[in-house]
């Protein structure tokens, strides 16, 4: 029996295209901190401090190896002699782990001194970052002691919880910042995926309004 054909009214579909967004990030590398500490500002940087593209700079090294490294490398520019340098810590002037070390020639008793961390508007940069490491992984001032005891250490700065506020005050302002800049990706993302109704000029309008401010 031939098949017969049924003629009738057949539903349309309309399949709305998809875009994908491919977000790329500029970051290479997953490590621990843009930032230097923004000195005009009065506070401490969060978001540079603690980036994916801020160099390492700290790092833990025996005194003895950096006298070797002095006396391997430079002269004294005083009396233009080699392996003279006797490199101390001045323990008098140490400020939590921020350390202050004087290279002195051993002949003509010229002597050039520094501080191991850079000074911020809190205190020094190397104490604000040990003091966050430990609040990061939950535990305060009495563990950092003894771990800086057991790492031989300088111990850790005697005003331990006043560092909490500027700290915590960074992470209130990077947190902030963080939320607006995702609202306004949000908002970007809904346009181009065409999600928004685009007849509704009022409702386009104010999103223009929201993504200009």
């Amino acid at each position: 029996m031939p098949q017969t054909k049924k003629f009738g009214h057949q539903k349309r579909r309309l399949i709305r295209k998809k875009t994908s967004v491919c977000v790329v990030s500029e970051k290479c590398d997953v490590s621990s901190s843009k930032k230097k500490i923004e000195k005009s500002k009065g506070y401490f940087d969060y978001e540079d401090n603690f980036s994916a593209e801020s160099q390492i700079r700290f790092v833990i090294i025996d005194l003895n190896m950096l006298n070797d490294i002095f006396n391997n490398i430079a002269k004294c520019r005083y009396c233009d002699r080699s392996f003279c340098f006797d490199v101390t810590e001045n323990k008098s002037s140490r400020k939590g782990l921020a350390s202050s070390i004087s290279a002195t020639c051993k002949y003509c008793g010229s002597s050039h001194g520094s501080m191991t961390s850079n000074s911020v508007p809190a205190g020094y940069e190397v104490n604000l970052r040990f003091v966050y490491g430990m609040r990061c992984i939950g535990i305060g001032k009495s563990a950092a002691q003894t771990f800086c005891a057991l790492m031989n250490l300088p111990p850790p700065p005697a005003k331990f919880e006043r560092l909490y506020t500027p700290i915590f005050n960074a992470l209130e302002t990077a947190s902030s910042r963080s939320m607006t800049g995702r609202s306004n990706k949000q908002l970007q993302h809904l346009v181009e995926c065409e999600l928004c109704d685009v007849s509704n000029a009022t409702a386009s309008s104010s999103i223009d309004e929201l993504l200009n401010s």
